[in-house]
């Protein structure tokens, strides 16, 4: 009896979770009906919402918004939006309702757009600034070794070269401005928390709440006495971005969707998110988020389902789709992110790179693989033809990647850049997502006039004073160029007299390790101020000039730049182009 009793139980769990039956998946259902970023305008009228009396959110001023809450004796600012200028015009309209000083800064995250307009607030005056613990991590981590990429794919995705008249919005506020004349400023933080902390500003009680979600230190701000939560980045009129096509580390999607659980469990009256308007009405609230966070699961765990039955990225993709239900619901339009994307992201988070399939383990070189699929064709005659023919059908992702064969195989087919241009066009003025949009028509510029995106705006000295110097080095020996270095073996030190630290550059063989400490046997010591060397690494000041300045221990100024001369980036260049090597 118990052999069968074990036997029936085994069946029943094949039946339930087995693949007995078919090996296939059930067809998900379709897509909605198209979605329109015009629709979207109406959510970042330039605006000041009073949400209660007392707290007030000012939408439109940038792509994130700033949130004044007035207190007996003083104000509590919440994000300080992304650049000077606009943080400037924020804080006059908000004199218009208090003149009382700030005495308090809150920031929800570390995403530029919540925290490079704070030096605007805390001018002339000295406010506590709230955030969490690895808020200040992660703003260093935003000068790290993949700063210029993240710039140039930052552009490509806000639309930062187009013009007017291909910019709708950006799917979670009107636009991101950043140009030449942008300023930015930082404050820091001066209280952290770990996983809580309550606090009592000009008589206004608050509770700080982590609640990692788009980022890690992402933290919500609750507001019992009126029962109003401010959510961040956790929660906008818009599919989230679980993923984001500028590249950033991986973001987990069940710490996301527990976050949300978080707001349903406090079930807040009004609801103040860092992008759009604000919410209110408890059932609304309660019922508009639980749509929200079942949509992060249901990605999430479709997709570990999908990759647990051994599911390539590109299949996966095609399997795990939103319910109908979850598709209608105006919060969840993909405008800004995709489920798509957060698939990928989903298994390059939980698995890495490496797809399952054995033909990748190793795969062709990208010129090696678009010289096999023209001689599959037939030769670059036959499939250029046959990507005119694609063109003239209207096929226009299907131009997109046949081209990047041609142009692999031979970059000197000048008429299949045009097709390329044309493709990228359509697709862009044809896309609902901002960010897609922007990125088709940007990289369509970029091919047309030939250049590579960047985002123009450069820090400023005070901002980049409060950079380490140790960041500051980490990012600068990836640089090292392999092809002058590989026969190097030498140490330099670096003595800042301004912060009184000292590091070691070891380079030897076409690596230059950052060793902390002047290492007795350096052969060239230089003396020099940590700031001189920060704003001649971002072109702030001249090279020829601001080295003149510098005072050598050991060696000279001609060693010095010999060794200098061994670092510099890489230039840029686009997907569909063959990059240069170093031998």
């Amino acid at each position: 009896m118990k052999l069968h009793l074990n036997f029936l139980i085994l069946c029943i769990f094949l039946f339930q979770f087995g693949d007995c039956h078919s090996t296939k998946p059930k067809q998900e259902p379709t897509g909605s009906e198209k979605v329109h970023l015009e629709n979207f305008n109406a959510e970042f009228e330039k605006k000041i919402y009073e949400v209660v009396p007392g707290v007030y959110s000012a939408v439109g001023y940038g792509i994130a918004n700033s949130i004044l809450i007035v207190g007996k004796d003083g104000l509590i600012i919440i994000d300080t939006l992304d650049e000077i200028q606009a943080s400037k015009q924020v804080l006059e309209e908000f004199r218009k309702i208090s003149s009382l000083p700030i005495k308090a800064i809150i920031y929800t995250h570390s995403h530029p757009d919540h925290i490079f307009g704070s030096g605007t607030f805390a001018d002339g005056q000295s406010p506590d600034v709230y955030a969490h613990e690895s808020l200040l991590p992660a703003v260093q981590k935003l000068a790290s070794e993949t700063t210029p990429i993240i710039g140039t794919r930052s552009a490509r995705m806000f639309g930062n070269y187009l013009e007017k008249s291909d910019l709708v919005n950006v799917g979670i506020g009107p636009y991101q401005g950043y140009n030449a004349d942008t300023k930015l400023d930082f404050v820091p933080p001066t209280k952290t928390f770990r996983d809580s902390l309550e606090i009592d500003v000009s008589g206004v009680r608050l509770k700080l709440i982590h609640a990692p979600g788009e980022t890690d230190d992402q933290i919500y701000i609750y507001y019992s006495e009126k029962n109003v939560l401010l959510v961040g980045d956790n929660f906008y009129k818009a599919f989230p971005n679980l993923y984001t096509i500028r590249g950033t580390w991986f973001r987990s999607l069940k710490n996301w969707y527990q976050s949300l659980d978080i707001i349903r469990n406090l079930k807040p009256d009004h609801l103040i998110p860092s992008h759009g308007k604000p919410i209110t009405g408890k059932t609304f609230i309660f019922d508009t988020v639980t749509d929200y966070r079942d949509a992060v699961q249901f990605v999430h765990d479709q997709s570990l389902r999908g990759i647990n039955a051994g599911y390539h990225p590109d299949d996966l993709v095609e399997f795990v789709k939103l319910s109908d239900h979850l598709k209608k619901s105006p919060y969840l339009q993909e405008v800004y992110g995709k489920v798509s994307w957060s698939v990928r992201s989903a298994f390059t988070g939980n698995l890495g790179w490496f797809s399952g399939d054995s033909a990748e383990l190793q795969p062709l070189d990208r010129k090696a693989y678009a010289d096999l699929i023209v001689d599959l064709a037939g030769g670059k005659e036959n499939l250029l033809k046959y990507t005119k023919s694609k063109l003239q059908s209207k096929e226009y992702q299907a131009v997109l990647s046949l081209s990047g064969y041609l142009l692999r195989n031979d970059p000197k087919l000048t008429e299949v850049v045009s097709m390329r241009i044309e493709a990228l066009e359509k697709l862009g003025q044809s896309e609902s997502n901002a960010n897609a949009k922007h990125y088709y028509l940007t990289e369509a510029l970029e091919l047309r006039k030939q250049f590579v995106a960047k985002i123009k705006v450069r820090p400023s000295p005070a901002l980049l004073r409060r950079y380490p110097v140790k960041v500051i080095l980490s990012s600068f020996v990836t640089n090292l160029d392999p092809a002058l270095s590989i026969d190097s073996d030498e140490k330099v030190g670096f003595v800042f007299s301004d912060t009184k630290e000292q590091y070691t550059i070891h380079l030897r063989k076409a690596v230059a390790e950052v060793i902390p400490g002047l290492l007795a046997d350096a052969n060239l010591v230089v003396e020099l101020d940590s700031q001189d060397w920060k704003e001649m690494l971002v072109r702030l000041k001249t090279p020829a000039t601001t080295i003149l300045k510098f005072k050598f221990k050991k060696g000279n100024l001609i060693s010095f730049v010999q060794f200098l001369k061994k670092f510099s980036p890489k230039e840029p260049i686009l997907s569909s182009q063959i990059p240069a090597t170093n031998q």
